[in-house]
């Protein structure tokens, strides 16, 4: 039996992946989402906000409670929950959105890997895929938060993959840029004003273009890779070049 832990499961890459992971009898599937907890196709729902530290922790015990004493020939959690929120020159936004970009995009990834790691000591494999983006790479206009946000993500993967390997463990850690999905984060992205967003304008051609990728599509690459053992090595890395 493999374990896979998913965050933002709601809607977009989180939902495609719970989908494609609940049809395979030998995974359990336990997601981490805004919705009550409760059964779920695959396995288990714990409800968790990712902006509210406290309350993840909270559920990071849930977790803890449900796979305790469980045998598991790998382990996966898959930080996938992100905001886009706030879009706009840094002088011009939101003080509280910004607070919540940061703790959503790296700080929840952060205690969830620890917890994780700490959680299934037990398991022999264990994987931790980072959902990133090319922004953690180059700086955007009206994306500072974005932008740090998951370049901060990425340091942190790398950080933890140096310690798994430094100590022995069978921890394999990647932060991954999956190139641009069709989500409901890019509907937002093209709902901003140029004056906040400068390149609104390309992003709206992408998707009347029909540029943007099925959320779908992106989970099966994402799954077949890992079960190939093909995101172990660089601990960030861009879907688009291993695909």
């Amino acid at each position: 039996m493999n374990l896979f832990v998913v965050t933002g499961t709601t809607r977009g890459l989180g939902q495609a992946l719970a989908a494609r992971i609940a049809l395979d009898p030998a995974n359990e599937l336990i997601t981490l989402a805004r919705a009550a907890t409760g059964p779920a196709d695959g396995g288990w729902r714990i409800e968790a906000d990712m902006a509210d530290t406290a309350g993840l922790e909270r559920a990071c015990d849930a977790l803890d409670r449900k796979i305790a004493g469980r045998d598991y020939d790998r382990a996966v959690l898959i930080n996938n929950a992100g905001v886009v929120s706030p879009v706009g020159p840094l002088d011009q936004v939101d003080g509280a959105e910004l607070e919540r970009n940061l703790v959503v995009n790296l700080v929840a990834p952060m205690l969830l890997m620890r917890r994780f790691l700490r959680g299934t000591a037990h398991v022999k494999l264990r994987r931790i895929i980072n959902i990133s983006s090319g922004a953690a790479q180059r700086p955007i206009f009206g994306w500072s938060a974005y932008c740090a946000s998951k370049a901060g993500l990425d340091m942190a993967s790398r950080a933890v993959a140096l310690e798994a390997e430094a100590r022995g463990h069978a921890v394999e850690v990647t932060s991954l840029a999956p190139g641009v999905i069709d989500t409901p984060m890019q509907a937002t992205v093209r709902g901003a004003s140029q004056e906040a967003f400068m390149d609104v304008e390309r992003f709206r051609a992408m998707k009347a273009e029909g540029k943007l990728r099925p959320a779908g599509d992106v989970a099966a690459d994402i799954l077949r890779l890992e079960a190939e053992g093909r995101l172990r090595g660089d601990p960030v890395q861009d879907l688009r070049q291993i695909a």
